[in-house]
């Protein structure tokens, strides 16, 4: 057996390089911090290749003393860190790992002054090693340059992806930071070019001056399609911006977390934000928002992973249980509203979905305010002058599908059964919590063939389907008969339903106190229910649609997550026709 040996300090460098630098924007991150530790208030980054071949650092903040140069680049040094601090941590970086870890992959070099003069130092490190300490001119701050990195782990090097796909990373890691710290100015140049370039806003108002860096970073459209975020309880605050559901991205991309103004990459919170948003967007669909979380620092643990990226709460079930009840109650502020997009920019992907139904008719069930009034027969018309409702009045309907509503600011285009859809939804769940579901008996009942094993499985479970105004029974080996189905959708297609309900429940074990089946299965039984595409309404119907819509919560969007309506300002219209 080989002798047991202790590794030498180089060695040790490069294995702990490989856990602290994943890639090019690992070293970025790491250096960024720390100009935000050292108080700059300008931070310049320069990029090339990827950061294969060049990173450099630039910030103006208080620099690093000549005779610590030496030992800044040792490992596990620091002056952000001691005994006593080290459960209440406060500083971007606090392991001493980083700068070692890069020096000893790199051509490393550090160029810093504390004075307000030219008279700086460097050091210059290559592969880990020492080249030289001497004076060079430098302006008050630190330069730190990076090159050829990862060239003597070659194994690193090679599984490295393309320029672009890097620079792409160190983009968005810039992003990041650029937001939480507004009061910063952060520049990229990616191969010379200027990528990145934020400005100061001088509004004494904080939050102004916020909403000004995501306009720099994003554009403006992200703050035009977004509710402004702020609540507080006895151990967190949340701040930040929640995207409209309707203002959803293909991934999670542009979910800017930040935890005390960190940085995290955390799946579980990401997880969280779908939960949150499920009732009111299409499952594979991302919210887009920008959440800072700010909790007492010895309340969270940032000493999890050596890059940083995750942390740990002292109460997770405190912590999630809260930011899904604020952004649930962020959505309801927002009632009918949705994306302000411009008419001409596509606002979700269109996404099939296989919903198979007879004619509805529209009657009257007598149900709360949350429900579509469906019985046109004995209706009146109001002999009242039209009064203002933020929706409008229907003129028309087109394509039997779009109704065309007229407003003070211009036109609404209303999709009718996306809108009809979310009203029943709404009142579905409505109904189920407070257990007054109403039913109607089938003067017939159906008999639907199923497959042995699956009424096995289920036998329970449809049992529990009864909360939600289904009646289905077990009917002999393979069959099940149903019996009664929710008033409110009583001339849908009741096998196309049942079938849609049973694929819902084929993957949960449990339908009890599940509120993700509650919204799948009301969701089932909205989308049968409601108004057609091609179904032909009368004025008087459509208004009604619209009243509703007014007071249904979350009716901006469908429960599939796409818009039920959109807005076309006189303005843009006019534009359009060259009047403007």
């Amino acid at each position: 057996m080989s002798e047991i040996k202790l590794l030498s300090d180089s060695l040790i460098n490069k294995i702990a390089a490989g856990e602290v630098l994943e890639r090019p924007a690992s070293a970025v991150k790491e250096l960024v911090e720390n100009s935000i530790d050292a108080g700059a208030k300008k931070i310049d980054i320069f990029i090339g290749n990827g950061g294969k071949s060049n990173i450099t650092v630039l910030d103006d903040g208080r620099g690093i003393k000549k005779d610590e140069l030496e030992k800044a680049v040792l490992r596990h040094t620091t002056s952000k860190l001691n005994s006593s601090n080290l459960n209440c941590i406060k500083t971007m970086g606090f392991r001493g790992e980083a700068l070692s870890s890069i020096a000893s992959v790199s051509d490393f070099s550090i160029s810093s002054n504390q004075k307000n003069n030219s008279e700086g130092y460097e050091i210059k490190i290559v592969s880990g090693k020492v080249k030289h300490v001497k004076p060079i001119n430098q302006k008050k701050g630190t330069c730190v340059k990076v090159r050829n990195l990862f060239f003597s782990t070659p194994a690193r090097l090679k599984f490295l992806k393309s320029e672009n796909y890097e620079s792409i990373l160190i983009k968005r890691l810039i992003q990041n930071f650029a937001i939480i710290h507004f009061d910063k100015e952060f520049n990229l140049y990616l191969n010379n070019k200027i990528t990145i370039k934020t400005s100061l806003s001088k509004d004494r108002e904080v939050k102004n001056r916020f909403f000004n860096r995501v306009n720099q970073i994003l554009g403006t459209d992200f703050v035009e399609n977004s509710i402004d975020l702020e609540a507080h309880s006895e151990f967190i605050s949340l701040s930040g911006l929640l995207g409209y559901p309707t203002f959803n991205y293909s991934n999670s991309n542009n979910q800017f977390v930040f935890v005390n103004g960190r940085v995290i990459n955390d799946k579980t919170l990401n997880t969280i934000f779908r939960v949150a948003y499920k009732d009111v967007m299409f499952h594979d669909r991302f919210p887009q928002l920008i959440l800072n979380i700010k909790c007492p620092h010895d309340w969270v643990d940032v000493n999890v992973h050596p890059m940083k990226n995750e942390v740990r709460f002292s109460d997770f079930n405190l912590l999630k249980s809260f930011i899904i009840k604020t952004f649930r109650d962020s959505f309801e502020k927002i009632g009918y509203e949705n994306n302000k997009l411009k008419s001409s920019t596509p606002l979700v992907e269109e996404n099939n979905v296989n919903c198979f139904q007879e004619k509805i008719k529209l009657k009257e069930t007598n149900y709360s305010n949350y429900e579509i009034n469906n019985n046109y027969d004995s209706l009146q018309e109001s002999n009242k002058p039209e009064q203002f409702y933020p929706l409008g009045h229907a003129k028309s309907q087109f394509h039997a599908n779009y109704i065309i509503s007229e407003t003070e600011e211009g036109i609404i285009i209303v999709d009718q059964h996306a809108a009809h859809e979310r009203i029943v939804y709404e009142s579905l769940k409505k109904d189920y919590y407070e257990n007054k579901i109403k039913t109607q008996l089938l003067l017939i009942p159906i008999i639907l063939n199923l497959d042995n094993l699956v009424i096995k499985d289920y036998e329970k479970k449809l049992e529990n389907l009864g909360k939600f105004g289904l009646k289905i029974d077990v009917f002999g080996s393979n069959s099940v008969i149903v019996r009664e189905i929710p008033a409110l959708v009583s001339d849908c297609n009741v096998k196309n339903l049942v079938d849609a309900v049973i694929n819902d429940m084929a993957n949960e074990n449990s339908l009890n106190y599940l509120e993700t089946e509650v919204n799948k299965i009301c969701s089932t039984i909205a989308c049968h229910g409601s108004i057609r595409s091609g179904r032909k309404l009368e004025v008087e119907e459509m208004n009604d649609l619209l009243r509703k819509m007014e007071n249904t919560k979350n009716s901006g969007q469908c429960n599939h997550g796409r818009p039920t309506f959109i807005k076309l300002n006189i303005v843009e219209i006019e534009k359009l026709f060259g009047r403007k």
